[in-house]
């Protein structure tokens, strides 16, 4: 299927309607399969670089790290998101986990194609970032909860900055520095808001509301905790819920 028909969630929503309303394409970080374009063809699959899926504990388990991973992916396209930097004025929104695993890829990135890019990301994923990039990086912060419509849960901050950068601010064409003091500005009288902490439940109870949901989300470990986290509104910790969801997975298949 298409991948804007594979991929899921409030950050795809929202990077969609930005590239919609720039008329302009889009593209996913995949873990799993490298960079690609909204229409592109993809099959099923469920990979991600989140500390303890399989995924980590493999690289983990053969000395290696993140960066690696994507460099080996993308070895017959070398640079595949620097070299897509370098073709035209980019707006990239990454949470820190997958700014760590295009590392390597950023580090190509000149400084001269680098005052066409506009970074957005945690206070986390700025430290993943080479040093000559960092200042790309647009100052959103937790202010923009306040913001009608765009707030939501930490793991699709990138993209609703990217999305107020796009649609309230129109801050696409400005050049850096101009970019930088227009979302200052959007925020200077804003207030951060309260974070409520989600529901607590023991691990059976956890378990009980995964297997009600295993069907709707198609078993996809990545959409249950979104549903966990962003509907449900519980709360369990990364390392808890891929315990939980491989026991409850191979219960589902014996």
């Amino acid at each position: 299927m298409a991948a804007e028909s594979l991929y899921q969630g409030r950050s795809i929503v929202d990077t969609a309607a930005a590239a919609a309303a720039l008329g302009a394409p889009w593209y996913v970080v995949s873990a799993g399969l490298g960079l690609i374009r909204h229409d592109q063809p993809v099959p099923a699959y469920e990979c991600t670089v989140a500390a303890g899926t399989d995924l980590d504990r493999r690289l983990r388990a053969v000395g290696c790290h993140v960066p690696q991973w994507w460099n080996a992916l993308t070895e017959t396209s070398p640079a595949p998101l620097s070299r897509l930097i370098a073709k035209a004025p980019t707006l990239l929104a990454l949470p820190s986990g997958y700014l760590r695993l295009v590392q390597d890829d950023l580090a190509q990135v000149t400084p001269a194609r680098a005052r066409s890019l506009r970074i957005f990301t945690s206070a986390a994923g700025v430290q993943c970032l080479p040093r000559h990039l960092q200042g790309c990086v647009m100052p959103y912060d937790d202010r923009l909860e306040s913001v009608r419509g765009y707030a939501g849960t930490r793991s699709d901050f990138a993209q609703r900055a990217l999305r107020h950068f796009v649609e309230v601010l129109q801050a696409t064409e400005m050049p850096l520095e101009e970019s930088h003091e227009t979302v200052a500005a959007s925020l200077a009288h804003r207030r951060r808001r309260h974070r409520a902490t989600g529901q607590r439940m023991t691990d059976d109870e956890i378990l009980k509301v995964l297997e009600a949901q295993w069907t709707r989300h198609s078993g996809s470990s990545t959409k249950l905790l979104r549903y966990l986290r962003d509907e449900a509104r519980i709360s369990c910790e990364q390392k808890r819920f891929s315990r939980l969801w491989q026991g409850l997975s191979a219960q589902l298949r014996a």
